[in-house]
Formats: structure tokens, C-alpha cells, sequence
């Protein structure tokens, strides 16, 4: 009988234990969102123009090599293609923007570089800068002359970020560290 009971009692343990372990898991990992949350073409002037909104909540490693003068890179990886019936899709378009995001400090401030245009911005907190960062407005994507028009194009979108400026070498020395991450590809459609 008070072996029954013990039994009970442990394996309510074990469950509140789990239980507890489940929720502490989903909490890391709403904190650690990193994703695609939003993103839509529309034609400016004859180009289509991307506008889009990444969560780009940084590992600990990202936020820890940031914090020691270490850049790291935002990519954005895009894809057009157009949907063929009795075919493969056909790609029509590849493209890459990338950004790098470092810390001076000397000045105290985080810059972000724009590594296709060399345009650049400073912030007061890293706060503001993966703000700015978050929000694509107005990237030009695609000429319209390159779609056929009334057929369907999908667009497909991928960020990652990686912490740049180590040598391969180093990153085997310490491999348990995170040094780059992905978000799904998030894919939608346009008819021009």
C-alpha cells in the first residue's frame, strides 16, 4: 500500500519535473525567435519592390561575440521563380543582400554596413540597430520586364546571420558555440 502510494508520488514528481522542463523549453525558445514574420512584393514604377519583417533575436553567442568587437552578417537570400504546369519550376531571379553589424567602441555606438550599397548607419543600442535591421522597405527585387505577366511567380525568402571575423580553426577549438543560424524560407506568390 505506501509502496502504491510512493509510486504515485514519484511519478507526479516526474511529470511536474517534465512538465516544468517543457515550459522552461518554450520560453527559451519564444525568446529566441528567429524567423520571417512578414514579406510582400509590390511594382514601383515598373520594379517590383520587396517589404518585409525578420525577428532577428541573436544567440547568446551572436550577443556574446558582438560584445567582444566580432561583426556579424545578416544574408537575405532570394528566390523568383515561375510556376510551370507540366515543367519544373523555372527560377527567374536570385539575389543576396547583406548587411554586417558591429560594435565601436570607441564611439559606443553599433553600426550597420550595407555590404551591396556600402551605405551605413550608426545606433545608440543594439536595440535600434536590429530594429532598422528587421524592417526590408522597398528593396528593389525584380524588374517587371523579367516576369511573365499573368503567370504565376513565387517568391521565396530565407535570412540567416553569422558571426563573421574567426577563423575556422577557432570555431573547432569552441564547436559548441552557435555561429550561425537560419529561418525557414517563407514563400508567397505574385501575378504581374
Amino acid at each position: 500500500m505506501h509502496a502504491t502510494r510512493r509510486l504515485r508520488a514519484g511519478l507526479r514528481c516526474i511529470a511536474l519535473l517534465w512538465l516544468g522542463g517543457m515550459l522552461a523549453f518554450g520560453a527559451q525558445a519564444a525568446e529566441e525567435r528567429f524567423e520571417i514574420r512578414n514579406a510582400f512584393a509590390q511594382p514601383v514604377d515598373g520594379v517590383w519592390q520587396l517589404t518585409a519583417i525578420v525577428d532577428l533575436s541573436l544567440s547568446r553567442a551572436a550577443l556574446d561575440a558582438l560584445a567582444e568587437g566580432i561583426p556579424l552578417t545578416l544574408v537575405l537570400d532570394i528566390e523568383v521563380s515561375r510556376e510551370r504546369r507540366f515543367l519544373l519550376d523555372e527560377g527567374v531571379a536570385e539575389l543576396q543582400q547583406r548587411w554586417r553589424l558591429e560594435y565601436d567602441a570607441l564611439s559606443e555606438r553599433y553600426v550597420v554596413v550595407n555590404l551591396n550599397s556600402r551605405a551605413q548607419a550608426t545606433y545608440p543600442s543594439l536595440e535600434q540597430a536590429l530594429d532598422d535591421l528587421s524592417r526590408i522597405d522597398g528593396l528593389p527585387l525584380i524588374d517587371e520586364n523579367l516576369l511573365v505577366a499573368g503567370s504565376r511567380h513565387d517568391v521565396s525568402l530565407r535570412a540567416s546571420v553569422e558571426i563573421g571575423g574567426i577563423s575556422t580553426a577557432v570555431k573547432l577549438l569552441v564547436f559548441w558555440r552557435e555561429w550561425s543560424r537560419s529561418t525557414e524560407w517563407y514563400t508567397w506568390s505574385i501575378r504581374p
